[in-house]
């Protein structure tokens, strides 16, 4: 991907993970006697940013098309997103299960609201059952989760 430009340079400010924090235009290239000065600014409108380095448009392109810098290298990478941590796994599994129970619990409630305005006492009891059976079931699944 590439968007065209009349820019040849850009200064680009990166977090300590490489993510592009922001960006300003520039017309002197990092080889330029006023580079030093340029990239100073721009450190000073973005103070948590762990890079500030003056790019080319054909490299700037790149980390408008979603690219990283390598830390390391200094280059443009393709990010990576990275592998998600056992809490979000569970949480994840834990929405899953929410979304499976959730229609049916609004369900029951609503059954239980309109007998209980009816004054239907047998529905009542049978929906309160089939509630309380729910609810069990939907804990025991959050609970295999969690303990999982």
């Amino acid at each position: 991907m590439s968007f065209a430009s009349n820019v040849n340079y850009y200064v680009c400010a990166f977090d300590s993970t490489g993510k592009r924090i922001g960006c300003d235009i520039s017309s002197f290239g990092s080889d330029d006697g006023k580079a030093a000065d340029i990239v100073t600014n721009v450190k000073s409108k973005f103070p948590s940013a762990a890079i500030v380095e003056i790019v080319t448009a054909n490299i700037y392109n790149q980390y408008l098309a979603g690219y990283v810098r390598d830390m390391t290298t200094g280059k443009p990478i393709e990010y990576v997103a990275p592998e998600p941590t056992a809490a979000e796994k569970k949480a994840s599994q834990a929405d899953v299960v929410a979304a499976k129970y959730e229609p049916q619990i609004t369900e029951l409630k609503d059954a239980l609201a309109t007998a209980t305005l009816a004054g239907d006492t047998a529905t009542v009891t049978e929906l309160q059952t089939e509630y309380t059976a729910l609810m069990a079931a939907y804990t025991a699944e959050l609970e295999a989760i969690n303990n999982g």
